[in-house]
């Protein structure tokens, strides 16, 4: 399970051009408003949908598949979050029934392209944080895997051949995975109320430490995010309102 408390969100309502591509005109639009993180949901009509289903024996999704025609769609959800390369993606479902006279067909499934006769929408955005949709080895899905404190970015690597159950859910460094054999940790013993200071977010409040890897913080914006202190090295580097302040510095690639 990866979870977040939202801050901060806002809502845009509206309606594509007739003729546009559906996915297409959404990602175009959360590019234009700086949207990473949000739920979409809509309806109208839509022509000559492409619906992509899965195949959970074959742990893959099957080719899309072109239902010719126009396609009532009465319920259209979906979410935005980041992808391969830090691109924005789109996950659209819907169901939809075939219209016009003498026409009962019934589809159901990802919505992968159609081009809009009349589809309106509302966006509800999640300003503070950002989620990672990658492919789960265990089932073949594309699913959210990470989350990161919004704004992070490519400095933080995705999650490695691991299970979800082993998965790490928050900041992840990228650019600082390294074993120091000569590192001593000894004189290091975080407690609520320390500090660390990142030089990616600055400094973080310690709100909770696990005593083996995992430290919750606070980062200066308000926002929570979960740490591996396996990441980095920390060194001693002074006292803020009555707690410690531990210098992070970021492991490198052997």
């Amino acid at each position: 399970m990866i979870f977040a408390e939202v801050h901060g969100s806002r809502t845009f309502v509206g309606c594509l051009d007739y003729g546009s591509e559906v996915v297409a005109s959404l990602l175009a639009l959360c590019k234009d408003k700086g949207i990473d993180c949000g739920y979409i949901s809509g309806y109208g009509y839509v022509e000559d949908p492409k619906i992509r289903q899965f195949s959970r024996s074959e742990k893959k999704y099957l080719p899309a598949r072109k239902q010719d025609g126009l396609f009532v769609t009465s319920s259209l959800q979906g979410s935005i979050s980041t992808g391969d390369k830090d691109k924005p993606t789109i996950q659209l479902f819907c169901q939809a029934t075939a219209s016009g006279r003498g026409r009962t067909k019934t589809v159901a499934g990802q919505l992968m392209a159609g081009s809009v006769l009349q589809l309106e929408f509302v966006i509800h955005t999640v300003d503070n944080v950002e989620l990672r949709r990658m492919k789960d080895k265990e089932t073949g899905l594309d699913v959210w895997l990470q989350l990161l404190p919004a704004g992070v970015g490519s400095d933080y690597a995705a999650p490695g051949p691991r299970s979800r159950q082993q998965l790490f859910r928050g900041p992840q460094p990228s650019r600082a995975e390294v074993e120091d054999d000569d590192y001593d940790d000894s004189d290091i013993n975080i407690r609520g109320g320390d500090w660390l200071d990142h030089p990616r977010l600055g400094m973080c409040y310690v709100m909770t430490y696990d005593g083996e890897d995992r430290i919750k913080v606070r980062l200066q914006s308000g926002r929570i995010a979960e740490l591996l202190v396996s990441m980095f090295r920390l060194s001693l580097g002074g006292v803020k309102e009555g707690g410690k302040v531990y210098k992070v510095e970021m492991r490198k690639r052997k």
